[in-house]
């Protein structure tokens, strides 16, 4: 289905006038990356694009510049970890090729050596206490398999309707020493989620890749249904909705003030894996790590009900223009997790904060470096982009 996706993208792309076609360019690259869960990581990257216009219009009053950086990008990229973690993943993105469309694809395979189980809902706070809540006791193996695929059709202005639909395998699995997960649902659950979601989003952010004014908004519901191989969970139904806001402000040249405040509820039939993150608009948000609360591993952070709010200040401490960049940020984050299936405590408040680097390379990738702290401590994250 992703396949025929992609290949009618391209099609459409292809019957455009030959005159209007930018030519597609190929980059290769490797990088490093680092985490609790994955450890040291060695990943390679491959990209072939098609640059967008830099300019949308020019007057002798006032040049726009573009807010999508490039109309169309393949890429595939895979990954191998010193804590066991691999990954390999094939994306095509799609803002600009067709006028007042976007399309996204993705197909992915990964495996996370350490992925962190704090518990459901406030059971995460029965770690604060513990003399090491990094230890393997909160830890688990989880593998997935992911295929998805998004259309976004413009209705006016910055206003989208989005529709996306996912097929998303994963499995859980306790590691060899005792461990939290294992107390609770024995040596493995895995699950089959069919996903689709419709979503409304309002973007009126000056530039997608580095916004410095702007909102993004995205309001969107959905339903799942999964299979999952733990005992008493058959075949169900499930829906979920939710909101995710985010704003730019620059009150000078090189800072930004950012905010987002995200929002979700499911049903208590989601399925387990359904619990740690939101399938959102041309990208996934996990709860915790470099893309949520970032004084938590990836992982330590699932329940039915979420709220996720954080606010970040970002200064260049090195702008070279289109060439990259180097920028500080500091940030706070807050979390409210609730769930009904929690073993110890129905709900927690999380705050936390910190500071971190973000390297910006040309206006086509940002690696950013977090270091914070919260209830469980000191923890370390890295990312491939903009926490949001």
């Amino acid at each position: 289905m992703i396949r025929r996706f992609v290949l009618a993208v391209l099609l459409a792309a292809a019957a455009a006038p030959a005159a209007a076609q930018e030519p597609w360019r190929s980059s290769y690259f490797p990088y490093l990356m680092g985490n609790p869960t994955d450890g040291f990581t060695v990943v390679g990257r491959w990209q072939r694009t098609r640059n967008a216009p830099y300019f949308v219009s020019r007057t002798d009053a006032e040049d726009v510049i573009n807010p999508i950086t490039f109309r169309g990008a393949l890429s595939a990229e895979a990954g191998i970890g010193t804590l066991g973690s691999r990954f390999a993943r094939v994306e095509f993105r799609a803002p600009g090729l067709v006028d007042g469309w976007r399309f996204r694809g993705l197909l992915g395979a990964e495996r996370v050596g350490r992925f962190a189980y704090y518990g459901l809902g406030g059971d995460i706070e029965r770690a604060e206490s513990a003399a090491d809540p990094n230890a393997s006791f909160y830890r688990v193996h989880r593998s997935r398999y992911l295929g998805r695929a998004e259309v976004s059709r413009k209705i006016h202005g910055g206003l989208r309707v989005a529709l996306a639909a996912a097929l998303d395998r994963t499995d859980f699995n306790r590691l060899r020493d005792s461990s939290m997960f294992a107390s609770q649902f024995g040596a493995r659950v895995a699950r089959t989620d069919l996903v689709l979601r419709p979503a409304l989003v309002l973007d009126t952010r000056d530039l997608e890749f580095t916004p410095g004014n702007g909102l993004l908004l995205e309001v969107g519901a959905g339903f799942g249904t999964a299979r999952e191989s733990s005992p008493g969970n058959d075949q169900s139904l499930y829906a979920f909705g939710y909101a995710h806001l985010r704003g730019f402000i620059s009150p000078r040249e090189g800072t930004v003030i950012a905010g987002r405040y995200l929002v979700r509820a499911m049903e208590d039939a989601a399925p387990f894996a359904a619990r740690f993150g939101l399938p959102g608009w041309e990208r996934d948000v996990s709860f915790s790590g470099p893309d949520g609360h970032r004084s938590f591993p990836t992982g330590a952070l699932a329940g039915t009900g979420v709220q996720l709010a954080s606010l970040e200040v970002r200064h260049d401490l090195l702008n070279a223009g289109d060439l990259g960049a180097v920028t500080l940020v500091g940030f706070a984050d807050f979390a409210h997790v609730e769930d009904n299936a929690a073993r110890f405590r129905y709900q927690t408040d999380q705050w936390g904060g910190g500071a971190g680097v973000a390297l910006r390379v040309l206006r086509s990738a940002i690696l950013s470096i977090n270091f914070a702290g919260g209830a469980n401590g000191f923890n370390f994250s890295m990312g491939t982009g903009w926490a949001f």
